[in-house]
């Protein structure tokens, strides 16, 4: 793919804490910065379906503020900023199963 000719501005870039992820917002941030555009990196906490989504998760979310910070200092290697906050609201349900009524 030639990614000169991309015009992407605005990127969302999930981040765990993997290599993959990182590489994936470095690779985001070269192509937003050449438009002037933003990177956001966003870090989803996953919550067991036993749980109610407000459930209390402090482990996971200093998890998450740690990969936000990591991934800041990636996008300052490439010398970008980007627009990492931790969001505790953004959770999400585990899939699984589902069972019948």
């Amino acid at each position: 793919m030639d990614y000169d000719s991309l015009r992407i501005k605005n990127v969302l870039v999930p981040v765990d804490g993997s290599r993959a992820g990182f590489d994936a917002l470095a690779l985001a941030c070269h192509l937003s910065k050449r438009n002037k555009g933003t990177v956001y990196a966003v870090y989803v906490i996953e919550v067991a379906r036993n749980l109610p989504l407000d459930a209390e998760m402090s482990s996971e979310a200093r998890s998450g503020e740690d990969v936000l910070t990591e991934a800041e200092q990636v996008a300052d290697q490439v010398d970008y900023k980007i627009s990492g906050e931790f969001m505790p609201s953004l959770m999400r349900r585990r899939t699984g199963r589902s069972t019948p009524l």
